[in-house]
């Protein structure tokens, strides 16, 4: 999957889901990936490692911002991105 080019400093994994979100309508699935200045991130592999991570109480605090992405519980496969309701 191919995107336009990405806005500056739009690096950080979490600006990159939320990019997602917005470009594609919907989450990532478990084995997606997308091309980001050349270089492939599996960004689907990162949202399933976070939510394990999360539910194990072992995420950073600076990964409150998914909660708001999710509009609170981003934790299940099934989780509808806020800002797609």
């Amino acid at each position: 999957m191919r995107f336009p080019p990405w806005p500056p400093l739009l690096r950080e994994t979490v600006q990159l889901l939320e990019f997602f979100l917005h470009h594609e309508g919907r989450a990532s699935a478990a084995r997606e990936t997308i091309r980001v200045d050349g270089d492939t991130v599996k960004i689907g592999a990162w949202l399933a490692k976070t939510r394990t991570k999360h539910r194990a109480g072992q995420l950073p605090e600076g990964h409150a911002r998914l909660v708001a992405l999710f509009g609170g519980d981003w934790t299940t496969e099934a989780a509808v991105p806020a800002v797609l309701v």
